[in-house]
């Protein structure tokens, strides 16, 4: 292939692609606050960048990336997907690919939103639940940091959001977009957003009882919104994190794909026991 990235593709080409190959990665990012330090497309950097290099190194294509999705966050710039019409999307993407012969799907979330991966993974498992046309594509969703010590460490160390991590990736593949100036919020609101990244909520209700809706926005008090510490950043923790990555994600994928190709030629497959799926209620 003389590119990974399906968009510069033609009809031929991907159609050659497809005698020998059926795995796709589709990323998705959001266009959403990141402090003054980072653009406003920093998660669609996180997936896209990503995306095109775990497509070299696995030797597959990657579909355009999806730019919008649900942050919940309310700081100029953000641009807010309901979770539900995000997940519709994604849903419809997969079904077309399907439909054109690709039989693996990897989904590479550039956000980690708890909303958007809640409502994402539960819808994809609804879709396939109704369309039996897609029972033998495989839909995988990895997350970046899973494959990267160095990442899940600093969450460990309270370093979320537009913080150490994604700063240093930034820094390391598109430095010129990084702003030198780092501003956070009041210490007192800082500390707030380390010990619970999504305390940036202020839900009320008129009942206090859990069965209620609540009513919720972002605090008024949250001015900046980065979780962690930004300052520690660097572009070689940027490349130690994007090598831990392709490292052990890479693995991971080929086995995923030469399973799922096993278990289509055997006509069998992993039974899921009921008490091990998502518990939605708590009665």
């Amino acid at each position: 292939m003389n590119t990974v990235k399906m968009g510069e593709m033609t009809v031929n080409e991907l159609q050659e692609y497809l005698k020998t190959s059926q795995t796709i990665i589709l990323p998705y990012g959001v266009v959403e606050q990141h402090g003054y330090h980072l653009p406003l497309d920093t998660d669609i950097r996180n997936a896209e960048i990503m995306g095109a290099k775990l497509a070299e190194k696995f030797g597959c294509i990657v579909a355009p990336t999806l730019n919008y999705c649900f942050s919940g966050g309310m700081l100029t710039g953000t641009i807010n997907v309901k979770p539900n019409t995000f997940a519709n999307l994604v849903g419809e993407i997969i079904e077309s690919l399907a439909l054109q012969g690709f039989k693996n799907i990897i989904i590479l979330p550039g956000h980690g939103g708890s909303e958007s991966l809640f409502h994402l993974k539960e819808s994809l498992r609804i879709l396939k639940w109704l369309n039996p046309a897609l029972r033998n594509t495989m839909i995988l969703m990895i997350s970046l940091w899973d494959f990267s010590p160095t990442w899940r460490k600093m969450f460990e160390s309270r370093d979320y959001h537009a913080a150490n991590a994604e700063t240093s990736l930034i820094k390391y593949w598109t430095p010129e977009v990084v702003r030198k100036k780092i501003v956070m919020d009041k210490s007192v609101v800082a500390e707030m957003l380390r010990d619970d990244p999504d305390s940036f909520q202020k839900r009320t209700s008129f009942t206090g009882l859990s069965q209620e809706i609540p009513f919720t926005e972002q605090r008024a008090e949250v001015k900046v919104g980065v979780m962690g510490y930004p300052e520690e950043a660097s572009a070689a923790t940027g490349r130690k994190i994007n090598d831990e990555i392709l490292k052990h994600a890479v693995p991971v994928l080929k086995k995923a794909v030469a399973a799922a190709a096993k278990a289509r030629q055997s006509g069998t497959a992993i039974e899921i026991k009921n008490n091990d799926k998502l518990k939605i209620l708590s009665l």
